[in-house]
């Protein structure tokens, strides 16, 4: 189903009869809001490769901003890949004392601190002393710079860029984006604009890119270091190197019996339909904030509303929220889990996930009959009903949802090793 994106573009290049054939187009932040009355940031928020609308993804086009307010539409790509990181260590917080207010926070910034203020961030740069000075929206100096893979010569003037931290050494400058997750792709603009920018600002320093991602359902941290092989072309970029950090306080669950626990257990019929738990907790961040309704969500993620009810559904079965009317709002168990510092949160999702309706069933099947299996998840999804009784789901319907719950089944047994797996059954450890 297309999103309010992609039907706004439409609309908008079916107005102005631009044509998507090779040649390139200015695009105003006014023609946009005046075409479309969509707000133009909506339209212009480019942050993966799933937010491109339809019509520009079909016809290979993208959209890069060239001034404030003022963007060119052309063919070409704005991606570079993010491989998974292969190396991993584990690191030990070189904190001074135990920083009792970690956790108050509630986003990407949050966890960025704290790779800072651990150390990890100075041990991944080997740049040892480090101070934050960068941090919200600047606007850039003048610059050009070319698209190598489409032949094409650009010029930034005074373009709104935001940069999530930048740290600042003897000899370097750090900028870092970040997000919360693990994209496959992310735009180069995050990275090249900024480090065009600063490299103007401060030339005798060098200007160094990092992105970074804290993976929720992990618990870590991931570097990635890029360069740009030639400063002056957008799509030099290449990869250094990368190292993905586990900074977490030893987990004491051996057994699934380690994780019940009556205080997180729920009643709700719901069964999920969204597998990624990373996206259902940056949720809880959005409704922290405010940004609580159906179409606020929608409009962060760039997706259709549809979909927000699903993560809604996500976080209201382990009764994290409540919905009502399309609006969503915390409970106390989903302010308690946004208030728990980094290195326990891990521990939080199992027990939501263990103390749930469908998994309570599951672990009563496996310890009567030694195991369960893919039927038995269906059979249990088959058991919700509606407030009238009826069956909630159809047989159609429960094979969506059990791809959820086997997911969730499949994190439990990567990340604590309550489960042990033969083929599409799963024992309890």
């Amino acid at each position: 189903m297309a999103t309010a994106n992609d039907k706004a573009w439409e609309h908008y290049i079916s107005q102005k009869k631009l044509l998507l054939d090779g040649r390139t187009h200015i695009v105003s932040a006014r023609d946009l809001k005046s075409v479309t009355g969509r707000e133009p940031w909506l339209m212009t928020k480019f942050n993966t490769l799933k937010q491109i609308p339809s019509i520009l993804r079909q016809h290979d086009y993208a959209l890069v901003a060239v001034a404030n307010g003022e963007y060119l539409l052309f063919k070409g790509c704005l991606f570079a890949q993010i491989p998974r990181c292969q190396f991993k260590i584990k690191f030990e917080s070189q904190a001074a004392f135990p920083l009792l207010t970690v956790g108050r926070g509630a986003g990407k910034a949050e966890y960025l601190d704290n790779a800072f203020n651990s150390g990890m961030l100075a041990e991944f740069t080997g740049v040892d002393h480090l101070y934050l000075t960068i941090r919200g929206r600047g606007i850039t100096e003048t610059f050009d710079f070319r698209v190598d893979a489409n032949d094409l010569s650009v010029q930034a003037n005074g373009v709104q860029i935001e940069t999530d931290a930048g740290y600042e050494g003897e000899r370097d400058i750090i900028l870092v984006e970040a997000k919360i997750g693990a994209p496959s792709h992310f735009n180069i603009k995050q990275l090249y604009y900024p480090f065009r920018h600063f490299s103007l600002i401060a030339p005798q320093k060098q200007i160094r890119t990092l992105f970074f991602e804290y993976n929720l359902s992990k618990a870590t941290y991931t570097f990635y270091e890029f360069a740009f092989k030639k400063p002056k072309v957008f799509d030099s970029i290449q990869l250094l190197r990368c190292c993905t950090y586990s900074l977490t306080s030893p987990l004491f669950y051996k057994k699934v019996d380690d994780l019940l626990d009556v205080r997180f257990e729920t009643v709700s019929q719901i069964v999920p339909q969204v597998g990624d738990l990373n996206k259902i907790f940056e949720m809880l961040i959005l409704i922290n904030r405010g940004q609580n309704t159906v179409d606020e969500i929608a409009d962060y993620f760039i997706f259709e509303p549809r979909q927000s009810n699903y993560y809604g559904e996500a976080a209201e079965y382990p009764g994290l929220i409540t919905r009502q009317s399309g609006v969503f709002e915390l409970t106390e168990r989903g302010r308690a889990f946004l208030n728990t510092s980094p290195e326990y949160k891990r521990g939080f999702v199992a027990k939501l996930v263990v103390n749930s309706w469908v998994f309570n069933k599951l672990i009563t099947r496996a310890r009567r009959r030694g195991e369960f299996s893919y039927e038995d998840v269906d059979a249990v999804i088959a058991m919700a009903t509606k407030p009238d009784n009826q069956q909630r789901y159809t047989k159609s319907t429960i094979s969506r949802r059990r791809r959820t719950i086997i997911a969730w089944i499949k994190w439990l047994t990567e990340q604590l090793g309550v489960f042990e797996r033969e083929g599409n059954k799963y024992r309890l450890a």
